[in-house]
């Protein structure tokens, strides 16, 4: 019998959660491949893999995950995002998304990729996003409420000072701490001493960090989940890979300091390569 995926505490929320999030960009926001992708996501909930993070920006991948959970809602935790930072663009979208997502309620919706310090006194106006998520989880339609961040440590460590956010979604691979404001440095600590759940996406650099010179699966996945933190957003673009994900997961052992730094030091000619994609360095 095939060994179950390691689980984590997720952070304050008790919820006990595997190491693996399935992320829905990628095939899985292409409908011209729905078929293939619905295949992707059914085997990974069989799996043993129950966080579904998707965003109403991922073209079709709302449509895509709502057709593939009929029958099996009860057994995922299920994440979307939304970039809209008014209250009425916020609540808007959570309506959306849950049509297309055909369900009524979210295990999590996350204020999506925060970036700027102008941003956070948009969310926080009046009539910013923020009263639609505090609203949402008020009413029950959302169990919990997150931040992602692919710019600026300081800005999202601005934003939990002044809401009480239950998770966080951020970059990790090893380019990360060869970026002027790298998120293992100047916020990883934190979060965790702030006790939130903690995810994170870009472990394979969007791909470009996979291949021969580069990085193995199994490395990338291992350098993240040594980290403090709780699951890695992976994107499999087919069963091979989820499959080999899922495989590694299972065999899961933490890297030492040494291979850390050996990570590191490869992943450095690399950081120009993928810092585009995510820090957007001004």
């Amino acid at each position: 019998m095939s060994r179950e995926l390691p689980k984590r505490v997720y952070g304050k929320t008790g919820v006990q959660m595997p190491i693996l999030a399935l992320g829905g960009a990628g095939v899985l926001q292409d409908i011209t491949r729905k078929r293939d992708a619905i295949e992707i996501i059914r085997e990974a909930v069989n799996a043993g893999i129950y966080y579904l993070d998707t965003a109403q920006q991922y073209r079709d991948s709302e449509l895509i995950f709502g057709e593939a959970i009929e029958g099996m809602r009860d057994r995922v935790f299920l994440s979307t995002k939304s970039d809209k930072r008014t209250y009425d663009g916020a609540w808007r979208e959570l309506e959306s998304s849950l049509k297309r997502l055909r369900t009524d309620r979210l295990e999590q919706w996350i204020v999506h990729h925060v970036s700027y310090p102008r941003e956070i006194e948009q969310l926080f106006a009046s009539d910013g996003a923020i009263r639609a998520f505090q609203q949402a989880k008020e009413q029950k339609i959302v169990k919990y409420v997150g931040i992602s961040g692919h710019h600026d440590p300081e800005v999202l460590r601005t934003a939990m000072e002044r809401f009480p956010f239950d998770m966080t979604l951020i970059p990790l691979n090893p380019t990360e701490p060869h970026h002027p404001r790298a998120f293992t440095r100047e916020f990883l600590d934190y979060a965790r001493r702030k006790g939130v759940a903690i995810a994170v996406m870009k472990v394979m650099g969007v791909g470009r960090l996979v291949g021969e010179g580069k990085f193995t699966v199994r490395e990338l996945f291992r350098y993240a989940l040594s980290f403090p933190i709780h699951t890695a957003v992976i994107l499999p673009n087919s069963l091979r890979e989820l499959r080999e994900l899922v495989q590694a997961a299972r065999e899961f052992t933490p890297i030492t300091p040494a291979e850390r730094s050996a990570l590191e030091e490869r992943g450095k000619p690399l950081a120009n390569q993928v810092a585009g994609m995510y820090h957007q360095w001004p």
